[in-house]
């Protein structure tokens, strides 16, 4: 989505220009707190007394404790164990994989800067940015860009706003602008899920909607990767399904809506 796009229906986001409350997602994560040092960016962080914002499938995203511009993603080594446990050949081929379970964060630091650095027609590829790793007492932890709502709390999904009901047929044309974007900007996704998008601003000020999980090469043979052209289309055929579910979902709360007689958002 480009930068000056409209923002998706139902969000109210702040005009940048007229925007009082202190600025959390600044472009320079740092200036939220004074006298800051490499240690209270980058660790060791003490996430054993936090409670995760979110819990993926193989993954506690926590808020960062120094910085309300960033998160800090951790692995879930307990849900990975149980994830393997009915996967005997994949658990014996990676335990010959040096980083572990981290090998996540190299493909999509990998993918990340792959994406960003090439010419592409994409002026900004619309992902949350990535800043490093982090050591914390959960673990190695990734480092990225937090994606707020208008006061600060980490945005809503697409799958949030379609559930609560604040779409509708511009919303639905600024997210084929976005996969448009991803696709131009060959971003090789393995995860194309509603989850993944988060609709509001980012650390610039800036809002839209931005890739937040689900990108990086995974497959040993990475066609995708490869071709441009064959990652569009399956960009294409796999966003049409994600498209199709979530107009479904809706229809479906709307109906539920109207049954129990409380008017649509």
């Amino acid at each position: 989505m480009p930068p000056n796009a409209a923002v998706p229906t139902g969000l109210n986001f702040p005009n940048p220009e007229h925007n009082v409350r202190p600025n959390l997602n600044s472009a320079n994560p740092f200036s939220a707190q004074s006298g800051s040092s490499f240690q209270s960016v980058f660790g060791p962080l003490d996430l054993d007394t936090q409670k995760p914002l979110v819990t993926g499938g193989d993954r506690h995203i926590f808020q960062h404790p120094n910085f309300p511009a960033l998160l800090v993603k951790v692995m879930d080594m307990q849900a990975r164990a149980v994830y393997l446990e009915t996967r005997p050949f994949k658990r014996w081929y990676k335990q010959y994989q040096r980083e572990s379970a981290y090998r996540v964060y190299l493909n999509e630091i990998a993918e990340y800067v792959t994406t960003t650095t090439r010419p592409s027609g994409v002026w900004q590829v619309p992902m949350a940015r990535i800043l490093g790793v982090a050591q914390t007492s959960l673990g190695l932890g990734l480092v990225v860009e937090k994606i707020t709502d208008a006061d600060g709390n980490m945005a809503p999904t697409v799958a949030d706003l379609a559930r609560q009901g604040r779409v509708d047929a511009k919303f639905f044309e600024q997210l084929d602008e976005f996969f448009d974007d991803l696709a131009d900007a060959h971003v090789v996704l393995h995860d194309i899920s509603a989850s993944n998008i988060a609709c509001g601003l980012n650390a610039d000020g800036k809002p839209g909607m931005y890739l937040v999980d689900g990108f990086g090469v995974l497959p040993l043979v990475p066609v995708y990767a490869w071709s441009k052209s064959l990652n569009r289309k399956r960009i294409a055929r796999k966003y049409g399904r994600m498209r199709k579910s979530l107009q479904a979902r809706i229809e479906a709360a709307n109906k539920a809506r109207a049954a129990s007689g409380t008017p649509s958002a």
